[in-house]
């Protein structure tokens, strides 16, 4: 899990994302894709436009990677409950 938080973090710092954002960025992408989980890049990139993110633009592998990385988070998290 922690493995694709960083792969996604290094992705977004190499389109130019400053490294002191990244959490709340992160934390965007993340309300996003858990409010419409079926979007695509180009919407969320829209979203994230709307919410004043006009640094970096989401492509298709850093979606993949938000995905995998919330799907593993949750698979911990439920995990860890039982």
């Amino acid at each position: 899990m922690e493995d694709l938080k960083l792969l996604l973090i290094d992705r977004l710092k190499s389109k130019g994302m400053d490294p002191s954002l990244l959490p709340v960025f992160l934390k965007a992408i993340v309300g996003i894709i858990r409010s419409e989980p079926g979007m695509e890049a180009a919407q969320i990139g829209q979203k994230l436009h709307y919410l004043g993110w006009n640094e970096v633009a989401i492509d298709y592998h850093c979606l993949q990677i938000a995905i995998a990385w919330l799907e593993a988070e949750t698979k911990t998290k439920i995990d860890n409950i039982n």
